[in-house]
């Protein structure tokens, strides 16, 4: 595995981390109910998607390397 391998799939764990981090921690308030949550869940849900599809691509376009 290459460097930018290495980095592509270091940079999309950490963002799929901070981005379920979120949601977990809008998650524990009180304040805030399922409904209200729900467009994040979905907004967040299509970003790791995504990600990894992106990341998958990657992935395919450079077996060679």
């Amino acid at each position: 595995m290459n460097l930018n391998k290495l980095a592509a799939t270091l940079g999309t764990l950490c963002a799929a981390v901070f981005l379920i981090g979120l949601a977990t921690t809008l998650t524990k308030s009180r304040l805030i109910g399922f409904y209200d949550i729900l467009p994040v869940y979905i907004i967040i849900g299509s970003a790791l998607v995504m990600m990894f599809v992106e990341l998958k691509t990657y992935f395919d376009d450079h077996k060679d390397q």
